[in-house]
């Protein structure tokens, strides 16, 4: 496979338009007020709801493959866990986060809000965000601790700063949050929760909340950006052998002969 700067490409602008246009109709039809609802709100009734989850399924899984693009990059530049430890510790952990994250959008996808299983939805949140700043963080580590030899100090500035914006936003998002929500809860009401309106209790706590989610979502996606250049340079190969002549035959461990790695899709050498 060449051309793998198309994979994060591919992700940011699936994902930001999934989330556009779920916010266009979402307001056309006037299922969520138009002054920053949070981004799970505007994919909770239908039609936007189906298309907001079939896209954001695929956003899941392409974000999946450009995290393991990028495991398998910097494993190779590093030739093995025998040239550099801590870089295998660090890519690995990188790894772990995104994984996580990763499966945080698909839940969000699937167990929307609104429905009987919301707390599924919410657990999937946190699994996307958290693990997400995380996995930027430990990236923007890792790349730190790849300069000079690997990389430049200039994309290592770049991922700081989109990291710390993304750490910053998320602590904004779940501290304004929680004083939103005992707002909400501390007076007598029935607003529609998808609909705040500036005289709801809480309004002003609610709309920094949901600010902060957006440029938390926007600063994490954007961190994929910075792979582009990186991964244009370069090739990815999966190779097949068979272990047997027939099919039906019994795999022997003596006939297995000399192990291909680059078979191997999770084997971190070269």
């Amino acid at each position: 496979m060449s051309h793998l700067g198309l994979l994060p490409i591919s992700l940011v602008l699936l994902a930001m338009i999934t989330i556009g246009v779920s916010y266009i109709i979402a307001v056309i039809r006037n299922d969520v007020s138009a002054a920053f609802p949070y981004i799970s709100d505007t994919g909770s009734e239908r039609p936007e709801s189906c298309i907001f989850g079939q896209f954001l399924n695929i956003a899941a899984f392409l974000a999946f493959c450009t995290m393991y693009v990028r495991y398998k990059a910097v494993e190779a530049i590093a030739h093995g866990s025998e040239d550099d430890p801590k870089l295998c510790r660090l890519n690995k952990c990188a790894t772990f986060f995104g994984m996580v994250a990763a499966l945080g959008v698909s839940m969000v996808a699937n167990f929307q809000e609104g429905t009987n299983v919301e707390i599924v939805h919410i657990i999937g949140a946190g699994l996307t965000f958290v693990p997400g700043v995380l996995y930027c963080l430990v990236q923007t580590a890792l790349s730190y601790h790849m300069f000079p030899s690997y990389n430049g100090s200039y994309i290592c500035r770049i991922r700081l700063a989109l990291s710390v914006v993304s750490l910053l936003s998320l602590i904004l998002t779940i501290v304004a949050a929680v004083f939103a929500i005992h707002e909400w809860n501390s007076k007598e009401h029935t607003p529609d929760k998808f609909k705040w309106a500036p005289d709801d209790p809480g309004y002003a706590a609610h709309i920094v909340s949901t600010s902060g989610e957006w440029v938390t979502a926007f600063t994490f996606l954007s961190f994929f950006f910075t792979y582009v250049q990186e991964f244009n340079k370069f090739e990815l190969e999966i190779r097949t052998r068979p272990l047997v002549r027939h099919l039906d035959e019994r795999v022997e461990t003596r006939n297995r002969g000399e192990i291909n790695e680059r078979t191997k899709l999770l084997d971190p050498h070269i």
